[in-house]
């Protein structure tokens, strides 16, 4: 095993342990039967139930969420990998994985923000008050919109652009080209497929929720 295959399970390891780990913070002290009940969002008939109930979706958070990481990053790299081929530059896929892994932990921010601002914050807050916060958002700046507007107004954040600069940073240091052509080939290829993404989510939204239209 090769170096950079090794420096990239290791950067996927970390990525997805501190993911877990703000995902367990969130369970254990926001995200409680306790707070389902007080907003009226009962994850079971039987109340004796609920912490069963949740317990079993919150495994089912940690392991979903682990494989979306890894099919990202996965589709992600691809996506540059074939820019760059387009462009005449040809870098080995493991080195691409570990720019895109180590660009995601930007992602951490706004996520232990969100859950350190809703704890101090929100003391009595409810599923709504949780689904509608993401720091430094479109939607945090939208006021009051369709909840199937929630995750596009997400997706629109200072962190996001972040993560291109990152990219684009990275790619420049393995190429020959400069971060401004780099910027242009991670914002002409990266950026079609997180629209096309966005926009099965919407539509997705719309489909299984229309009554949020």
């Amino acid at each position: 095993m090769n170096s950079i295959l090794k420096c990239s399970l290791v950067s996927l390891g970390v990525l997805l342990g501190l993911t877990s780990a703000i995902i367990s913070a969130t369970n254990h002290y926001i995200l409680t039967a306790d707070f389902y009940d007080r907003g009226g969002a009962y994850l079971a008939g039987d109340l004796g139930q609920e912490v069963a109930v949740l317990d079993s979706v919150q495994n089912w958070v940690y392991l979903s969420t682990a494989a979306f990481l890894i099919v990202k990053l996965l589709t992600v790299a691809l996506i540059l990998y074939t820019a760059l081929y387009l462009n005449h530059h040809q870098i080995r896929f493991s080195v691409l994985f570990q720019l895109v892994t180590l660009s995601e932990f930007v992602f951490l921010i706004p996520a232990l923000i969100k859950v350190l601002w809703f704890h101090l914050a929100f003391p009595g807050g409810t599923l709504e008050d949780w689904r509608h916060l993401y720091i430094l958002s479109a939607l945090s700046l939208a006021g009051t919109v369709s909840p199937n507007w929630y995750y596009p107004l997400q997706t629109l954040n200072v962190f996001e652009v972040g993560y291109w600069f990152l990219l684009a940073y990275g790619v420049s240091r393995l190429t020959s080209l400069g971060f401004d052509r780099s910027l242009k080939v991670v914002v002409s290829s990266y950026l079609p497929a997180l629209l096309i993404w966005v926009g099965l989510v919407a539509f997705c939204s719309l489909m299984i929720l229309p009554q949020n239209i």
